[in-house]
């Protein structure tokens, strides 16, 4: 299948990422790499910083094909669909690392694409089949806030994961608990 405009943007956007940190990092540099003309791009809402939501939807289809939902509770499934995207990830770990310590000083970025974030945490919600119910916008937020809370940990984890799941499964139950009191 050939790949989208989008799927080339964010493999390049990722790829140049890992090399260029994100403050350094332009939307002409990842147009010339994903060979698409520059003038093309113009409807790309938010500019560079829709790079960020099309990278995490890269993220996010490479996680559906490696996870497959197995039976257990929702938090369980949510558990494992959250790992699933650390383990998808690890192959761009360098480009993860950038992109993180890179939205730590750029806040405004970081507002503009909160949208992206709680979007990518609903797929993983859709994945776990863990997306019906009440509130799921204010789920997918959570979601998005333990998987952001997971990455540093994850930065700094070894291949076996131990930290990153400890630190996934610690805030599953926290937001199970809180959910189950509301």
């Amino acid at each position: 299948m050939a790949q989208t405009r989008d799927d080339k943007l964010a493999d390049a956007a990722l790829k140049l990422l890992a090399k260029t940190g994100w403050r350094d990092l332009t939307l002409a540099q990842v147009a010339k790499a994903a060979k698409i003309p520059l003038p093309q791009l113009q409807d790309l809402r938010g500019g560079k910083s829709a790079l960020v939501g099309l990278m995490l939807g890269k993220i996010g289809a490479e996680t559906a094909k490696h996870y497959k939902p197995e039976s257990g509770t929702a938090r369980e499934r949510l558990f494992d669909v959250a790992l699933a995207w650390f383990e998808t990830s690890a192959k761009r770990k360098p480009a993860v690392r950038a992109l993180y310590e890179g939205l730590k000083h750029d806040p405004i970025t970081l507002i503009e694409q909160r949208g992206a974030f709680v979007s990518a945490a609903g797929w993983l919600m859709t994945l776990a089949e863990a997306d019906k119910g009440p509130m799921l916008q204010a789920r997918a937020l959570a979601l998005a806030a333990i998987v952001a809370r997971a990455i540093p940990v994850w930065l700094q984890d070894d291949a076996e994961l131990t930290a990153t799941m400890a630190r996934l499964d610690r805030d599953l139950s926290r937001a199970d608990s809180f959910a189950k009191k509301t």
